[in-house]
């Protein structure tokens, strides 16, 4: 062994050592180990909750089922979109009737 590889392996053990001493890995090649995901918070709880329960998501279906068998239910949500959309009307900002838009006037205007 010459002086230069004897060096490099005496390098090697001292950081293997340093490793185990400091309770660090020793990577010698620099492999790809994935240890910086495994440091990471888990994220799985979080993410379950993202979601709704099969539970809530039946909930949510109610009012729209009620409308259809004739029930009459209060859903807050609704009723609070309906009164944005008469407010909106009141003062000409809702949506054209059918046939009255924009695409209909200038169909309107070619058949002339």
């Amino acid at each position: 062994m010459s002086n230069a590889a004897a060096a490099a392996a005496r390098r090697l053990k001292v950081s293997e050592i340093s490793a185990k001493i400091f309770g660090n890995t020793f990577n010698p090649t620099n492999a790809r180990t994935g240890n910086y995901i495994l440091r990471q918070n888990f994220r799985g709880e979080h993410i379950v909750r993202y979601y709704p329960s099969e539970r809530e998501m039946n909930m949510v279906k109610v009012p729209r089922l009620s409308r259809l068998v004739g029930m009459k239910l209060h859903d807050p949500d609704e009723m609070d979109r309906i009164n944005v959309i008469d407010k909106r009307r009141e003062r000409g900002k809702g949506a054209p009737k059918k046939g009255e838009g924009k695409r209909a006037a200038l169909a309107k205007k070619k058949k002339r």
